[in-house]
């Protein structure tokens, strides 16, 4: 029975070959967005595990917020004695500025923030510098010649020199000293992303920082001790050597193993939700199987009747079919691995050109082929012949209806039941009979559905909410869909011909409707989700801007610079309500009498979101600053201010609510803060709501007066001016106080805003897939009824009816169908991009009607196009050859 089920399987498909086409691209196209991400992804994973060292710089990362300890520097020193090399960069944000001279008597711009890196000769430990022109870094930094004086070397990326109109050989004022740019730096081994930059990179030698003066006490500045040790030594030992030893100087001692967390977790998460649009994909296409498996069993109907009168069972029946659906999902699978597989040469020039990743120059995708590429290749092929199987459970069980009697015998009115009965059977057409075989079958498609998300998430959670999600989305998808059929059923029939033709093809039996406008819809839920969760995200920070935000942050403010600085911007832009907020920066030591390990947990599950967000505020460092009054934009929730003008007896502190949350602080708690050395206790006196939003300087803690005396404070002051007043402020700045950055919102917003216009970029360029697989589903429906369309058009044409009319009329049809699918498809995105707008962001929801509109327009574009491509043929068919057959 095996031989004979394999031979009736082989033999349908060889004779009906054409009509599996659609089949075949369904899953390949579903597949080829999965092994395109997953094998990227893959590849990305092996390339960070391989280059962990060059990523970091280092076997070992020390690193600081603040400059070390005489102690803690002693401790790396002593380092060399056991033949572990120690190689220090410092990272900063400064401006850079450009002085108007004989060759350059006009720069495009005066000044630039730039991202300031300070290195040592033996720099990298590890990997290597991209410099043009090829030289030694350390050469490159040495101290060079600025005309009659001596100024030391700079390398910088080459937007710098475009953004100021300067080209290698000239000069850059950094702080107090002079840069002669001596080359250009093409790529930074152990720098992560770009995707979100203040400026351009900037690199100089530790002797030049110190020249330029920018580091004062206070000063935002990252230090980083990379360390290189001897081969066969144990480097976890050393790193918990290191935490100790320099426990005091509350550094950050990591291995390579950790190398780049937040490019691993971004990574991580970007692959993991693309994965998951390009799953959509295949499901999308898991619904053109099954509308192609149902409408060749219907054509087959009179073959399984005589089957069945020879003797064969339903079951035998269903194996011979399942056979062929496995033989044909196999190839559409191996196709999609193909061409996913073809892509990956695309797709780093694509995430490199969006997201400015220096690491995927590292990633070589056609030299090898690594065994984790192929797992993630076999993954996306069984995930293909898994969803076909699904997706060909239940019009295949339509098989039990079929009845040999009545179709042998020509029992019109009964076929015509019969065929009602399989066109309610398909997947999205209907449910047929409420059995517990039905039931059975449609708990097995959800379920392996279900499993499927979470094995392709990698995550329970998230792929049980995809799951959910997607099936809550079908079913008001297929709901939407037979309502709106309903209502076309009960219109009143227009007078005109080509109309009232293409209404009445919208709800007729076997017309596959529903099944177009479920595909398509979906697909255009996630496109258009995207769109308007990216317009509404860039509105809310960049459009909604309060009136009185401020123009400029001055960070690095002296304590002995604060009046001068007031007073510059004064004279500057005549403004008169000034002030200098001051900064201490921190960490906690306890909470609530219990000690605060310096260290992030290693050991948290990178799935357990709320655990490493409740270690994040533990071990993050906190900037402080006091007030009299409650700042701007905070509201008391729970708890009381302090009185104004006083000052308390101990030190109190108000906690904003999140960090209260994660921290389980509540009125009455106390901490303690070390700020360098020095230990502040407090007691919690209330609990604030911030408004995030309002572009003030806003804070996690904010102590009462009295509670810092003696600490190491800087300053920062906000500026709002006029823009003709914006370079003539900032230029001013610059020369007088070189250490002062002054960063521009709008700057700021600009980045923010390219930013999530990549990521949206990313997830639409995957979202294709889903919109191409709701093409190809519409293309599958509109073969299925072919013949009922011939037929109809030659008796149109027999009755005296032009191409032109036919044309109208299947124009109509696409175009009212497409309408349909795309309202249905806003609606739900609206709906889905107000849930994630409300309940994950906190934000409030717009109406987009430029993202609405271009969508439904797209929609009907595509459906006219695919329709007339599926159905333009019929046209030129003869009435009398199809009559005749007929």
């Amino acid at each position: 029975m095996m031989g004979f089920s394999s031979r009736m399987a082989w033999r349908e498909t060889r004779a009906g070959w054409r009509h599996f086409l659609f089949f075949l691209v369904c899953i390949a196209v579903g597949v080829g967005a999965l092994v395109t991400v997953s094998v990227f992804a893959a590849n990305v994973e092996r390339t960070i595990t391989r280059e962990a060292r060059s990523l970091m710089g280092g076997d070992i990362e020390v690193r600081l917020s603040r400059p070390i300890t005489v102690e803690g520097r002693q401790v790396l020193d002593s380092l060399a004695e056991r033949g572990i090399a120690v190689t220090h960069a410092s990272e900063l944000i400064a401006m850079a500025a450009v002085q108007a001279t004989a060759d350059l008597p006009r720069p495009s711009q005066m000044s630039q923030v730039v991202e300031l890196k300070a290195v040592e000769p033996t720099y990298p430990l590890y990997g290597q510098v991209g410099l043009d022109p090829d030289r030694p870094l350390h050469d490159l930094l040495a101290v060079a010649s600025c005309g009659a004086m001596s100024c030391h070397g700079a390398v910088v990326q080459e937007s710098l020199l475009i953004r100021l109109g300067l080209r290698p050989g000239q000069h850059l004022k950094i702080g107090e000293e002079l840069f002669a740019i001596t080359g250009l730096l093409r790529k930074e081994p152990d720098r992560m992303a770009n995707a979100f930059s203040l400026g351009p990179r900037v690199m100089i030698s530790q002797e030049g920082l110190a020249a330029a003066g920018l580091v004062k006490p206070g000063s935002r500045v990252r230090e980083r001790y990379l360390l290189r040790i001897p081969p066969g030594s144990a480097v976890m030992s050393l790193v918990h050597e290191l935490r100790g030893r320099l426990d005091k100087d509350q550094a950050r001692v990591s291995s390579s193993q950790d190398a780049q967390p937040q490019l691993k977790r971004f990574l991580d998460q970007m692959g993991r939700y693309l994965g998951l649009v390009g799953l959509t994909a295949l499901f999308v296409g898991g619904i053109g199987v099954a509308t192609t498996v149902h409408a060749f069993m219907r054509e087959k109907m009179a073959t399984i009747a005589i089957m069945k009168t020879l003797g064969a069972t339903t079951a035998v029946i269903i194996g011979i079919y399942l056979r062929q659906v496995l033989l044909l999902a196999l190839l559409g699978s191996l196709l999609g691995a193909a061409v996913g597989l073809g892509l990956q040469q695309v797709m780093p020039g694509f995430v490199k050109t969006a997201f400015a990743i220096d690491l995927l120059e590292q990633i070589d995708f056609g030299a090898t082929v690594s065994w984790s590429s192929l797992l993630v290749v076999v993954k996306g092929i069984v995930l293909g012949l898994l969803t076909a199987i699904l997706f060909t459970i239940w019009p295949l069980l339509r098989v039990r209806e079929i009845r040999p009697v009545v179709i042998l015998r020509r029992d019109l009115a009964a076929m015509k039941q019969v065929q009602e009965a399989g066109h309610r059977g398909g997947l999205v057409g209907g449910w047929g009979a409420y059995d517990g075989v039905s039931i059975a079958a449609a708990a097995v498609i959800a379920l392996g559905l279900g499993l499927l998300a979470v094995w392709q998430a990698g995550s329970w959670t998230v792929g049980l909410l995809y799951a959910m999600g997607l099936l809550a989305a079908v079913l008001v998808l297929l709901g939407s869909a037979r309502v709106l059929i309903s209502l076309v059923r009960r219109m009143p029939r227009p007078r005109s011909l080509p109309l009232r033709q293409a209404l009445g093809n919208l709800h007729r039996p076997g017309s596959q409707t529903i099944g177009i406008m479920v595909a398509i819809g979906l697909a255009l839920m996630v496109t258009a989700t995207v769109s308007i969760l990216e317009r509404a995200l860039v509105e809310q920070v960049v459009t909604n801007r309060p009136d009185d935000a401020p123009t400029f942050f001055f960070i690095d403010i002296q304590p002995d610079q604060r009046e001068g600085v007031l007073d510059l911007i004064h004279r500057q832009t005549g403004t008169l309500d000034l002030d200098a907020i001051p900064l201490v920066r921190s960490r906690l030591a306890s909470v609530n009498g219990q000690p605060v390990k310096a260290e992030e947990d290693a050991g948290a599950s990178p799935a357990d979101r709320e655990e490493r967000r409740k270690n994040w505020y533990l071990t993050r460092e906190y900037v402080l600053t006091f007030a009299e009054a409650l700042p701007k934009g905070n509201e008391l929730i729970k708890g009381t201010w302090w009185p104004a003008g006083l000052v308390p007896e101990k030190p109190l502190i108000s906690i904003e609510e999140e960090a209260a949350k994660y921290l389980e602080l509540d009125v009455g708690s106390t901490v303690e803060m070390e700020i360098q050395g020095a230990v502040v206790a407090a007691e919690v006196s209330s609990i604030r709501k911030v408004e995030w939003g309002n572009f003030t300087t806003n804070f996690y803690m904010i102590l009462s007066p009295g509670s810092l005396e003696g600490a190491p404070f800087t300053y920062v002051a906000t500026a709002r001016v006029r823009p003709e007043q914006e370079v003539p402020l900032q230029q001013a700045m610059v020369r007088a106080f070189p250490n002062v950055t002054a960063i521009n919102i709008g700057d700021v917003l600009d980045s923010f805003t390219a930013m999530l216009d990549r990521l949206a970029m990313a997830i639409r360029a995957v979202a294709l897939f889903s919109v191409l697989s709701g093409a190809v589903v519409m293309g599958a429906a509109l073969s299925a009824t072919r013949y009922r369309r011939l037929y109809e058009s030659v008796v149109f044409k027999a009755l005296g009816a032009t191409r032109g009319l036919l044309l109208r009329s299947f124009a109509s049809e696409y175009a009212l169908l497409g309408l349909a699918a795309g309202l249905i498809g806003v609606v739900l995105a609206n709906v889905l991009s107000w849930g994630v707008l409300r309940f994950l962001f906190e934000l409030a929801w717009s109406f987009h009607p430029a993202v609405v509109g271009l969508s439904l327009a797209s929609t009907v574009g595509l459906t006219l196009a695919v329709g007339f491509v599926s159905t333009f043929r019929l046209l030129g068919q003869r009435p009398l050859p199809v009559l005749r057959h007929e």
